[in-house]
């Protein structure tokens, strides 16, 4: 016999339903999904009407839209450019020998120290040097007093053949007097006897023109001498200069090593010196770059001589200077490629601070971060880089209008950091403020329905957006 007045079993939650685990694990979701409905229907009641349960069905199938993040398509400049890492270096700097080997007796400056061209930066032990000085002065005139003597047996040499040019001619006429005069008059013992007297004189003459001609050589050979005596002296008198190491150009002290009392040597570097100010950048470019880096060198220098701005964009980030940044230019493009790297060298000049800037300088052997810009897009369309989608060559992006997304084929122009230039293909349209879906578009269709909410990564509200991650949903609370 059936009692009718026993209570019914009491009604199943949905949430309990789906906590049990069922045989094999996979039919307890359509059954939760079942007594969802079947508590949503009792707890209706009877007087449920068929429009409320229509509006139950929307707001569940408003609950199934898939959840995205969107942010706006932005217009603004865009460019292409270079990057690359080197360090700094200065445009002189060297390392400063001693000429010549020498104990060190003082050094006069110290690491830092600025320096003008010809300061003195140590001395070395002289006496040696001095000793070899006055030595050379002395055999100088001595090579200066030889040729005095010489000089005066010159004069005499000369007097010797005026004399017996003197001679020579008196007998000669005496001779050319007495032959004139007929046989009968003179006799021949006697015109031989005066021919005789010509013939020595004559060679006497001719022996003091010998005389003459060898003591002029020896003058002039002695002037030669003296010469070499006063290069000698030159010699010990630069080498005595060498004992005063001087600074070859205004700068910095950059090291030094070198102590007094030190022997110091030509294979040893004693100092360092640098010009802190004039600094460079060299960096090395592959040869495809190299007709524009050769255009952009000659509009660089083009700039110069019109005082005009460069038509290159560098901008140069010092490692040891965060947030600062400093200008650069074009100096000199090698024109020869590196046989073994493929590569050529840029030099870059770096742009200092000028009186009144707070930025410090760029130092010699900075690591500097190099940006050249080489193209720009003044009015370019650009997205975060996640809002672009490709499949093999082809790209597309999804406009969010409302709550219906909107697929759009284009193609990708100019990429920094995490965004993306995009260019509309033919017959698609784009305008600044669109917004893109970036995140939970991977498997999204063309008029397919979503639940946008903004993304935090395009500086929109937090909550929803901010909870979620690439592929994700924002949380139920939002």
């Amino acid at each position: 016999m059936i009692e009718r007045n026993q209570p019914s079993p009491p009604r199943l939650r949905a949430d309990r339903v789906s906590q049990r685990p069922g045989p094999g694990g996979r039919l307890m979701a359509p059954l939760a999904f079942l007594s969802l409905l079947c508590a949503c229907s009792v707890e209706a009641g009877a007087g449920a009407t068929p429009g409320d349960a229509a509006g139950s069905f929307e707001g569940l199938e408003r609950a199934t839209a898939p959840k995205v993040l969107t942010a706006p398509l932005v217009q603004r400049e865009m460019v292409r450019a270079l990057s690359t890492t080197v360090n700094a270096e200065s445009e002189q700097q060297i390392q400063v020998f001693p000429r010549i080997s020498g104990v060190v007796t003082s050094v006069g400056v110290e690491e830092g120290d600025a320096v003008s061209a010809g300061a003195p930066l140590m001395e070395l032990d002289p006496r040696e040097l001095e000793a070899a000085l006055s030595e050379a002065r002395i055999a100088l005139r001595e090579a200066e007093d030889g040729k005095r003597n010489l000089e005066l047996s010159v004069d005499e040499a000369k007097a010797r053949l005026e004399s017996a040019q003197l001679r020579f001619d008196q007998s000669t006429r005496e001779l050319e007097r007495k032959e004139g005069a007929g046989e009968g008059i003179i006799s021949r013992n006697e015109l031989d006897q005066l021919r005789l007297t010509v013939a020595t004189n004559r060679a006497d003459r001719d022996a003091a023109k010998i005389a003459e001609a060898k003591a002029e050589a020896a003058l002039t050979s002695q002037a030669i001498a003296i010469e070499r005596a006063a290069l000698q002296v030159s010699k010990a008198e630069l080498n005595r200069s060498f004992a005063s190491v001087e600074a070859p150009f205004e700068g910095v002290i950059a090291s030094r090593t070198v102590r007094v009392g030190d022997l110091a040597s030509t294979a040893s570097a004693a100092f360092t010196l640098t010009d802190p100010v004039n600094v460079r950048a060299v960096v090395s470019r592959s040869q495809r770059e190299l007709v524009f880096f050769r255009r952009a060198e000659q509009r660089a220098r083009l700039a110069n001589k019109t005082n005009e701005e460069p038509a290159l964009d560098i901008e140069i980030a010092p490692e040891a200077l965060p947030g600062q940044t400093y200008s650069g230019r074009i100096q000199f493009v090698s024109p020869t490629i590196d046989p073994a790297s493929g590569q050529f060298r840029v030099t870059i000049g770096v742009d200092q601070p000028e009186s009144g800037d707070d930025r410090p300088p760029v130092l010699p052997g900075m690591l500097l971060r190099i940006r050249i810009v080489t193209e720009r897009h003044a009015d370019a369309l650009v997205i975060p880089k996640r809002g672009l989608l490709r499949e093999g060559d082809a790209l597309w992006i999804f406009v969010v209008d409302g709550t219906t997304v909107r697929r759009v084929a284009v193609s990708e122009g100019f990429a920094e950091d995490d965004h993306v230039e995009v260019i509309p293909a033919t017959g698609e349209t784009l305008s600044a403020g669109d917004q893109i879906a970036v995140v939970g578009n991977r498997d999204l269709e063309d008029g397919d329905t979503v639940d946008p909410f903004p993304w935090a990564g395009s500086g929109g509200s937090t909550g929803a957006a901010s909870a979620a991650s690439d592929g994700g949903e924002p949380s139920d609370d939002a």
